[in-house]
C-alpha cells in the first residue's frame, strides 16, 4: 500500500469561524497541503534488476532502494498513512464542536435581542413624563385649594364641587402611576437577572470558543507537520525502484 491522491487529500482544511458580538471562532481554516502527490502504485517499466523484477514507488526513475532502504520506506508510509486517519478522526469532532458553537451563538443574539431593554427604556420614558404631568397637574390643584381656603366664606359651592372632582380624578390617576411604578420596577429587576444570567453564559461560550481555537491550531499544525515529512518520504524514496523480492521478502517478515 502506497500514499496516493485520496489519502493526500484527506489533509483539507478543517473549519471555518463565525459570530459577531458573541466570541468568535477567530481562527483561520487549516491550511491545505500542497495538492502534488505520487500517483498511485504500478509496475515499473524500467529494465529487470539481477535476480528479481524491479518496482517503484508510482513512476519511479530513481536509484534501486537496498532491502533495508526499502524496510524504512514502507515503515514510514505506514506511519504516514496512521497519521493520517488519525486527522480523519479527529476532524469530525471539531467540525461537530463548530456548528454547536454557531447554533449556540445564533440562539444568544435572539435572547439578547430580547433583553436589549429598548421597550423597557420607552416604557420608562413614558412613565416620567407622565409622572412629570400630575406632578403640574397636583400643584395647580394645591394652588386652588389654597384659594379656595383663603376665600373663606365667599368661596361657592360650585368651586368646592370642582375641586372635589378633581381631587378625585387625582387619587384615581395616583393609583394607577404607583402601578405602572411597580410593574416597571419588576421588569428592571427581571431584566438584570437576564442580562446577569445572560453574561454568565457568554462567559461559558468564550471559554468553549478559546479551547476550540487551541484544538484548531493543534491541528493545522499537525497537517503542516505530516505534509512536510510526507515531502520528505516523496524526496527520499517516492521516486525510487526497489526489487519485488525485496517487497516479498520484507512483507512476509524477513
Amino acid at each position: 500500500m502506497h500514499l496516493n491522491r485520496s489519502a493526500k487529500a484527506r489533509l483539507a482544511a478543517a473549519l471555518v469561524a463565525g459570530g459577531a458580538c458573541i466570541p468568535l471562532l477567530a481562527q483561520q481554516p487549516p491550511a491545505k497541503p500542497p495538492t502534488a502527490a505520487r500517483p498511485a502504485p504500478a509496475a515499473a517499466t524500467a529494465p529487470a534488476a539481477p535476480a528479481s523484477a524491479a518496482r517503484g514507488f508510482g513512476a519511479a526513475r530513481g536509484p534501486l532502494l537496498t532491502r533495508d532502504e526499502l524496510r524504512v520506506c514502507f515503515s514510514q508510509e505506514d506511519e504516514l498513512k496512521k497519521r493520517l486517519e488519525g486527522q480523519d478522526a479527529a476532524r469530525g469532532p471539531l467540525e461537530q464542536e463548530k456548528k454547536s458553537i454557531a447554533d449556540e451563538q445564533a440562539l444568544m443574539r435572539t435572547e439578547r435581542a430580547k433583553i436589549d431593554g429598548a421597550e423597557l427604556a420607552a416604557a420608562v420614558t413614558a412613565f416620567t413624563e407622565r409622572s412629570k404631568a400630575f406632578a403640574e397637574r397636583r400643584a395647580r390643584w394645591d394652588e386652588r385649594v389654597k384659594a379656595y381656603n383663603d376665600a373663606g366664606r365667599t368661596a361657592t359651592a360650585e368651586e368646592r364641587d370642582a375641586l372635589n372632582t378633581e381631587r378625585a380624578a387625582l387619587e384615581k390617576e395616583h393609583g394607577a402611576l404607583e402601578a405602572e411604578r411597580q410593574r416597571l420596577q419588576g421588569l428592571q429587576t427581571a431584566r438584570a437577572d437576564a442580562v446577569q444570567a445572560f453574561n454568565v453564559k457568554v462567559r461559558a461560550l468564550d471559554v468553549r470558543v478559546v479551547e476550540w481555537n487551541k484544538r484548531n491550531n493543534a491541528y493545522n499544525d499537525t497537517n503542516s507537520v505530516i505534509e512536510a515529512d510526507r515531502l520528505a518520504w516523496s524526496a527520499s524514496c517516492g521516486n525510487r525502484r526497489y526489487r519485488e523480492e525485496d517487497e516479498i521478502a520484507i512483507r512476509s517478515g524477513k
